[in-house]
């Protein structure tokens, strides 16, 4: 018995949990080799394929609303009407996306993690064809998962919402990690199936 508590406790540290009070990773729900936008709409996939700091809890922001907690080995899909839209992904910094996308195309964006002196800090990176962004999602690509808030999830994150926003207009003061996703960085079927490295 004492072995397999052992063994037990030895695996809980090996491998990061699947699922916490904030949020729940889909293991049934890889990248959908068969989903499109609905017609006339973007679909954005966020992927975080990194491990680096797989327990940091990075926010991501859809023109200013909250859309999700996102971690390592996961993905958001998001959809959208055609034109201008703002992305915001907040750990210790803030990283910020303008997009301009068209309708009926698929936009891959990295959302990348590095350890900054004290805690996690984040960007995006658009996946364009024959990018490091768009290497990391395709390697990684039958690992990721989708992920899903919790309402406890998000709870906590309208509870450090004055805290976030606080972080969000210095780092956007600073004009600091801000990418740009073009309506010709879009595919008209998932990057994954035509190849494109």
């Amino acid at each position: 018995m004492r072995r397999l508590l052992l063994a037990l406790c030895a695996l809980a540290i090996a491998v990061p949990a699947l699922a916490s009070d904030k949020f729940v990773v889909h293991e049934d729900k890889p990248l959908d080799d068969a989903r499109r936008p609905a017609p006339g709409k973007a679909l954005i996939y966020f992927a975080r394929p990194q491990t680096m700091g797989f327990a940091v809890k990075v926010k991501l922001y859809a023109d200013g609303r909250f859309a999700g907690l996102i971690m390592s080995k996961t993905y958001i899909p998001i959809e959208v009407d055609p034109g201008k839209h703002e992305f915001i992904v907040q750990a210790e910094n803030a990283g910020f996306l303008e997009a301009e996308v068209a309708p009926d195309r698929i936009y891959l964006v990295q959302v990348a993690i590095h350890m900054g002196a004290m805690k996690a800090r984040t960007h995006f990176e658009v996946a364009r064809t024959g990018s490091e962004a768009m290497d990391e999602i395709l390697k990684s690509r039958e690992a990721l998962r989708a992920l899903s808030t919790t309402e406890d999830g998000q709870q906590w994150v309208k509870e450090e919402d004055p805290k976030i926003q606080e972080v969000i207009k210095k780092y956007r003061e600073k004009g600091e990690e801000f990418e740009h996703l073009k309506p010709e960085d879009g595919f008209g079927a998932p990057p994954w199936l035509t190849g494109s490295r």
